[in-house]
This record gives structure tokens, C-alpha cells and sequence, in this order.
């Protein structure tokens, strides 16, 4: 049965369930549904498979019939539903291969690849090659009047000197601020635009002069503003407004974050690899002519993909489903009137 297959696989045609546990034989029938049924293993494996608060409701009889029941009434849906021809409707047919390349990909190509595998002198290349991502010098932030006489810089240097420190950091809606006396004395209008931030640098930068550099690391607490600065331009006056220490990080310490990275990357590229051999032995023909003629919908309509589609090695379109699924697996979403069912999830086939 297709859609039992595709959405939610609770029971099997003469098949033996599958549990654990002291509550008997796990292949006894609990219940039919026509040809199929649905054993002890079927209802404990999913009951089983919640979590253990889900699970707590379901420890007296009533409760596990009342989950039993939602697996009837899915299997006599799931009939009804192929009886009237569905399970060879064109998105049921889709969802199913959606689900199958999944369970593929999960038993036959993604557990064959772990984390662990990547070779240590890969992940000690790279923590060679990338030292910036993991050592970071002290840097400090600050803004900036630029002007060109010595005259403006003092008074700019006297305003600033005026502010209160806090400002610095979180001003008042209504309180002069730093960039008042940019927009007031700076000669730079491109500095205007931003208010003279000058964003993060450490002590070796050298996007900015020499002395704005050494004066800046020079200002102890934020809200400090150093005295006109003497520059190739004219004067800087500076402002302290936040400072971030810096770190380094041993490869002990960042040898997992590494080896995530990594396996992502070759897990990527063997998946790529994987599909280009399979392209080479299957018969492929594309009309690019055809192609060409393909409308797309630029609206915002029912049709355009929203966040849940798509997927690592997936093609666009095929939904994500929710955290915990595996990519490609659709969500299954009851018929409109259908009474709620308690949780079941994916089971084994």
C-alpha cells in the first residue's frame, strides 16, 4: 500500500512485529485491518520510540487503545485511499521516492561516513592553514573627528571630552552623542556616514595611522577620548567606545569543530562524486529546447517554496520535513476533519 508506505508504515501485510521488553511475544496480532496487522511489536516499537513523557501516557490499557485505534484509523484510510486510486497519484508517487531515496541514503551512504574518520593530520592542516579563525589579538573600537587645523581639533576634543561615558555605550534618546560632533567638526564626509566608527583593529593594523592606532590602545575605559592626534590628513580626535580581548585556541580544543568541517566538506563531495557515477550508468537525455519553455511563477502564491524545502544532496523542492526527519521525508498531514491522533512516528517497514 503506497501511502502506508510513504507516510507512516504502522502495519504490515502477514508480517511479524518487531519490540522488546517482557510483554510477551512481540509477533502476536493485537489487531486486522483487512489483510494487514498490527502485532504487540507494532504498537510497543512506536509507542516506545516517543519520548519519555509522550510515553508516559500511554501505560494503561485505555491509553494504548486509544493509540491503537489512531493505528486503525490510519490503515482504513490508507485503503480507502488506495481503493480510490491515490496510491498512483502523481505526488503520492513522488513523496514515496522521497522517502525511499532517504532510507537509502541513510542505510546505504551516510552511515557509512562518520565524523570520527577524518584523519587527525587533515584537521592539524587546517588549523595551521586558518590561524585567524582560531587566534585573535586584542582589538579595540573607536570613532573619529577628522579635521584639518588644530584649532577645530580642540574643540572637538573638548566637546567629546564633555559627553557623558555611558554614552559611549548605550546613549540617552535625546543626549548629544559622539557623532553630533563628528557631523559638527569632521572634515571626512564619508566619516560623517557613519558616524566616524572605525570598527574593530588590534595594535598591528594597519588600515589606520600609526599614532591613531597606538593612542586608541592607549585609552583604558570605553567613553575615554585621547587629545588631537597629529596626522598625514591634519588632527584625529578619537573615542574609545568598546573593547574586545583576544583568545587563542589550542587544537585540542577545537579538534571536533574541525572534524565537523571537514566531514561536511567530504561528505559533500562523495555525494557528488556518488551522483556523477550513477548519472554515467543511467540514460540521460535533456531538451534543453523544452527547457526554455518552462514558466516560472515569480509570485508569492501557494506554489513558491518556503523554507522547508530543499536539502543537502536534495533536489529543490523536496520538503525538509520537521527536526528529526530525515531530508527528503515528508511530513504527513491529516485530511481536514480527521480526528487528531496521538503521535506515531516513522516506524520500520
Amino acid at each position: 500500500m503506497a501511502l502506508v508506505a510513504v507516510a507512516l508504515p504502522a502495519c504490515k501485510k502477514k508480517g511479524k512485529g518487531k519490540g522488546g521488553g517482557s510483554g510477551g511475544d512481540p509477533s502476536q496480532v493485537v489487531a486486522k485491518v483487512d489483510d494487514a496487522v498490527i502485532t504487540v511489536g507494532d504498537v510497543q516499537e512506536r509507542i516506545n520510540k516517543q519520548s519519555p513523557f509522550v510515553r508516559a501516557r500511554y501505560t494503561t490499557n485505555e491509553k494504548k487503545k486509544e493509540f491503537l485505534d489512531s493505528l486503525i484509523r490510519f490503515e482504513v484510510m490508507a485503503n480507502e485511499a488506495e481503493r480510490r486510486g491515490y496510491d498512483k497519484d502523481p505526488e503520492v508517487l513522488r513523496v514515496m521516492k522521497q522517502q525511499m531515496i532517504s532510507k537509502f541514503l541513510q542505510k546505504d551512504f551516510e552511515s557509512k561516513l562518520k565524523v570520527e574518520d577524518v584523519p587527525d593530520a587533515d584537521v592539524e592542516k587546517y588549523y595551521k592553514e586558518h590561524p585567524a579563525e582560531f587566534n585573535q589579538k586584542d582589538e579595540v573600537r573607536v570613532s573619529e573627528v577628522t579635521v584639518k587645523d588644530k584649532g577645530k581639533a580642540d574643540k572637538a576634543y573638548s566637546e567629546a571630552k564633555a559627553l557623558p561615558k555611558a554614552a559611549a555605550v548605550a546613549p540617552a534618546p535625546n543626549e548629544k552623542q559622539f557623532k553630533d560632533i563628528v557631523n559638527k567638526y569632521s572634515d571626512d564626509e564619508e566619516a560623517k556616514q557613519r558616524g566616524g566608527d572605525l570598527g574593530f583593529f588590534d595594535k598591528d593594523s594597519t588600515r589606520y595611522p600609526k599614532p591613531v592606532v597606538e593612542a586608541a590602545f592607549k585609552l583604558a575605559e570605553v567613553g575615554d577620548v585621547a587629545q588631537p592626534i597629529k596626522t598625514e590628513k591634519g588632527f584625529a580626535v578619537i573615542r574609545l567606545t568598546q573593547k574586545r580581548p583576544g583568545f587563542s585556541r589550542p587544537l585540542a580544543e577545537v579538534k571536533r569543530q574541525i572534524q565537523q568541517r571537514l566531514f561536511r566538506d567530504t561528505r559533500t563531495k562523495a555525494m557528488d562524486n556518488f551522483v556523477a557515477e550513477l548519472k554515467k550508468k543511467s540514460n540521460i537525455d535533456i531538451n534543453d529546447a523544452n527547457l526554455s519553455k518552462v514558466v516560472i511563477d515569480t509570485g508569492t502564491g501557494a506554489g513558491a517554496g518556503g523554507p522547508m524545502s530543499g536539502g543537502p544532496g536534495m533536489p529543490p523542492g523536496m520538503p525538509m520535513g520537521p527536526p528529526g526527519m530525515a531530508p527528503g521525508m515528508a511530513p504527513m498531514h491529516p485530511p481536514p476533519g480527521t480526528p487528531a491522533m496521538p503521535p506515531v512516528p516513522q516506524g520500520k517497514p
